[in-house]
């Protein structure tokens, strides 16, 4: 007969326990929650009334312990982090930022070619994206002095 067993949770071989049928966990405390989890995780899973039971129990304990309240109250409590937090949060912030590179639409309006009686197309690109190019016209005159 066989006298040892190895446990499920922790992988040591124990000896059996005479009292206990199909013995898989060993008898400490790390051990002995692993099992009371999984039962109880196979237990909700089977059975809708616990489930139900498990919703109604942490919907009464949310509403009592709002986690807006214990943010604030840690936040309060944990000055380092709040300054830790926010300076992380820049740097994803910069991350998340993308260089605006100006882009023109109408690439055909740039034409150094005059468009009638010596009027060019020009305008100042600053940032972001330019849809109306036509919007600036301007027209140069030579002057030639003798």
């Amino acid at each position: 007969m066989i006298t040892t067993f190895t446990c499920q949770h922790c992988g040591r071989t124990c000896r059996y326990n005479p009292r206990i049928k199909n013995q898989k966990y060993c008898s400490s405390v790390a051990c002995q929650n692993a099992r009371r989890n999984l039962t109880n995780k196979t237990r909700a899973r089977k059975s809708s009334e616990c489930r139900s039971l498990r919703q109604a129990r942490n919907k009464r304990w949310r509403d009592i312990h709002p986690a807006h309240e214990y943010q604030k109250k840690y936040r309060e409590t944990h000055p380092d982090y709040v300054q830790r937090n926010r300076e992380l949060q820049k740097g994803r912030n910069k991350s998340r930022q993308k260089e605006l590179a100006p882009m023109i639409v109408k690439t055909y309006a740039l034409s150094p070619q005059p468009l009638k009686d010596g009027v060019y197309t020009g305008f100042e690109v600053k940032s972001g994206k330019i849809v109306k190019t036509y919007a600036l016209m301007a027209q140069m005159q030579t002057q030639y002095s003798l």
